[in-house]
């Protein structure tokens, strides 16, 4: 399971004999939401409200839509999919590299139609156009962690619907949205490392990594043979107001899997003081 902003998705990939070319193979890719009903409590004064600041409505309709206000609207997510990719079975086996940039490139795609797909009900996704590309990248991501066998999608209820009060995504909450993604791709102990300190730990290719939940927060990089500091290293994206839990996702990913490039790209500062601790310091509870 993955989310993009409030939907929860299921995502599901097959890979099977073509039933038209016998040499060749089709993987297909779907996307199911985890709840198929989203009952959303009405925030229809919020919306008047707007609309009348704005000369769009009348003030009566103000007061309509605040008798109105709490009343419920049930949205039917529908599946994403299925997007099929037919492929040569010598392929896998002759030219695997060429294989497998096809197969990215394919999942690039059908992660963003995913995202697409999401906007439409804006008053789940927040609108911002950095936040849905990295939906995508984490859509992406899950997709080859379903073909790893690393992550089993789940059936879709259709017993329930899944409560949303759209007032609380109003008044914004888009730090509690990205702090519920942290949920989802960290572990259970980074997580609980992330709720009680404000950070997450990363131990890859021999050095620990120690991302802040903090706007533009400094990575501290240690060697974890000596436990002594390397380097802090700033990454900055091109969303200068993303939230900073989000911020912990993008870093958390680009630590876990590709830290090299995290390397390259960091801009490096003097490394922290002192010696590796398993718990961090008191200074990050302070969040300072």
């Amino acid at each position: 399971m993955i989310r993009t902003g409030y939907l929860r998705w299921e995502i599901d990939v097959a890979d099977e004999r073509s039933p038209v070319d016998p040499r060749a193979r089709e993987v297909t890719f779907r996307a199911r939401p985890s709840y198929r009903v989203v009952r959303v409590k009405s925030t229809g004064h919020l919306d008047a409200a707007e609309q009348f600041t704005q000369g769009e409505a009348t003030y009566d309709t103000v007061l309509r839509a605040m008798r109105r206000d709490g009343e419920e609207t049930d949205v039917v997510i529908p599946d994403v999919g299925p997007r099929p990719f037919r492929y040569s079975e010598s392929d896998r086996v002759e030219t695997p590299r060429f294989w497998m940039i096809k197969i990215q490139r394919e999942a690039n795609a059908f992660a963003h139609e995913v995202v697409r797909a999401a906007a439409g009900f804006p008053q789940m996704v927040i609108s911002s156009p950095a936040l849905r590309a990295g939906y995508a990248r984490l859509v992406e991501w899950e997709i080859f962690r379903v073909i790893e066998g690393r992550s089993t999608p789940q059936p879709t209820r259709e017993d329930e619907p899944m409560r949303l009060d759209a007032g609380a995504y109003q008044s914004g909450v888009p730090e509690l949205v990205a702090a519920e993604l942290v949920r989802d791709v960290v572990d259970a102990k980074e997580f609980d490392e992330f709720c009680r300190f404000d950070c997450v730990t990363v131990l890859n290719g021999g050095k620990y990594f120690r991302i802040p939940r903090r706007p533009h927060g400094l990575i501290e990089v240690w060697d974890a043979r000596t436990q002594r500091p390397e380097a802090r290293l700033c990454v900055v994206f091109q969303d200068p107001g993303m939230p900073p839990s989000d911020e912990v996702v993008m870093k958390y990913l680009l630590a876990k899997h590709q830290p090299d490039l995290l390397w390259q790209v960091g801009i490096k500062f003097s490394p922290p003081a002192g010696k590796f601790e398993s718990t961090p310091p008191r200074r990050w509870r302070r969040g300072d």
